[in-house]
């Protein structure tokens, strides 16, 4: 019990104490990150699930808030870079790394508290903190300009977001409605009733999960963040919606909910993967990117009512999504620095450049598309594997969507690694940071190797 209300209060105090200063904020920011972090793993070693009146947090709830944690932290990193190249701050930076404890903060509230009202709460919060943290910084070549842009992608974000999160709140007051209780242990739905709730819960936590047709926050959103903030907002605030929708999920005794979530999986897939084939600018192509690793795991999701044990792979495939679209995130802001430029077509030649800015690029591209032996081809592996116990046709969807995203994101970072063009002088720093992201995604997925050969983990 005590561990999880340091999970809480950890954050928490760094964001106080952040308030003092942007100095404060900057030494103490990554040092509670690294706290909270060790935290988090050392309950999720322990394998024991807490569950008591306030707090509910099992394997699942552990991931996420251990994918928070680390995410935290190898972004507050990132951000004593990021933040020693802003001109003009919209707000003084204390504010920034302030936000930014908050905002793990809200994220690791959301995952372990008992009750599904709390955890919409938590998500809302994670809305208005975020929204502030992408206000952070104007364009550096016509400051006027990019903080209005700024200003419109947070507004436009707070407006999507929260409509999402108001369907959301009808599927909240149903599930009181239909279980008597909050208490994500105690849900109860009849058929009619589940088949309600989930369609409400799924548009409405599906629009910060990103799913399509909801997702028109997301590349918005990431194209004016600062890259430590998409790292975030990407590989750990969609996960995050995606557990609560999965609470409800999981009470649901029809098979209704799961065709209308794989539905929306496939569709999301299918859609991110064309849309990034076609992406000119490379924060919005790795926004696609988390589109379309969202869609896998709602698929994921799905197919799990099917055959329980693809559940675990679904988790492992946020983790190692995380740290590999934070590493991309916080190469691509790099980058774009030392180019000067947000368009992929600009950026070439990185492998010359910045070898660890290159090979985090190309690595991490691999990792979050499916390549072996990264965990997420392990997971996609058991996710067409039951779709095809089920559906040809499934399957076919699924498997042309993972091929599409795969050929776009490494056809572009291939590109940007290896072209021929001007080379810039890309800061090591950023790339060590990116770099040993890639590589605690690669250790992850070792270990699940590992699990799956001692039986520890079924496929």
């Amino acid at each position: 019990m005590e561990a999880v209300i340091y999970l809480l209060l950890l954050p928490l105090i760094a964001s106080l104490l952040s308030l003092a200063g942007e100095k404060w904020g900057k030494a103490l920011t990554p040092a509670f990150a690294f706290a909270t972090a060790i935290l988090s793993t050392m309950m999720l070693y322990g394998g024991k699930t807490v569950s008591t009146q306030n707090f509910y947090a099992d394997w699942y709830s552990l991931v996420i808030a251990g994918i928070v944690s680390w995410v935290y932290f190898f972004a507050s990193l990132a951000s004593l870079y990021y933040t020693e190249g802003i001109e003009r701050p919209f707000f003084d930076l204390r504010y920034y790394w302030s936000f930014l404890s908050l905002f793990a903060l809200t994220m690791n509230f959301t995952a372990i508290v008992s009750n599904l009202g709390w955890m919409w709460i938590g998500l809302e919060a994670t809305t208005v903190v975020s929204a502030l943290l992408i206000l952070t910084e104007g364009e550096k070549r016509n400051v006027e300009e990019g903080e209005k842009r700024n200003v419109e992608g947070a507004w436009r974000y707070m407006i999507v977001a929260s409509a999402g999160l108001g369907i959301a709140f009808l599927s909240v007051i149903l599930a009181y409605a239909s279980s008597g209780t909050l208490d994500v242990r105690h849900l109860t739905f009849t058929p009619k009733e589940a088949l309600l709730v989930s369609t409400l819960a799924l548009i409405g936590f599906g629009t910060k999960v990103g799913l399509f047709p909801m997702h028109g926050w997301l590349p918005d959103a990431h194209g004016s963040a600062p890259s430590p903030v998409s790292a975030m907002l990407s590989g750990t605030l969609l996960p995050t919606a995606l557990l609560v929708y999965y609470r409800i999920l999981d009470a649901s005794p029809s098979g209704t909910p799961t065709k209308m979530t794989l539905l929306f999986g496939v569709l999301t897939l299918l859609v991110a993967s064309i849309l990034m084939a076609s992406q000119r600018f490379l924060k919005r192509l790795l926004a696609y990117s988390s589109m379309d690793m969202m869609g896998v795991a709602t698929v994921g999701l799905g197919l799990a009512y099917y055959h329980p044990a693809l559940l675990k792979l679904v988790f492992l495939l946020l983790a190692v999504h995380a740290f590999s679209k934070g590493a991309l995130f916080i190469t691509a802001g790099s980058v774009m620095k030392a180019y000067e430029t947000h368009e992929i077509g600009e950026i070439k030649g990185l492998m010359r450049s910045n070898p660890m800015s290159g090979l985090s690029l190309v690595l991490s591209s691999l990792s979050v598309t499916g390549s072996p032996p990264f965990g997420t081809f392990i997971a996609e592996l058991g996710i067409i594997g039951v779709a095809l116990s089920r559906s040809y046709w499934w399957a076919l969807f699924i498997g042309t969507g993972l091929l599409l995203s795969f050929l776009a994101l490494n056809w572009h970072s291939a590109r940007m690694a290896f072209g021929e063009g001007e080379d810039r002088e890309v800061p090591a720093g950023e790339g060590a940071i990116a770099l040993t992201m890639t590589v605690v995604a690669l250790g992850i997925s070792l270990y699940a190797w590992y699990l799956i050969l001692t039986g520890g983990l079924i496929i």
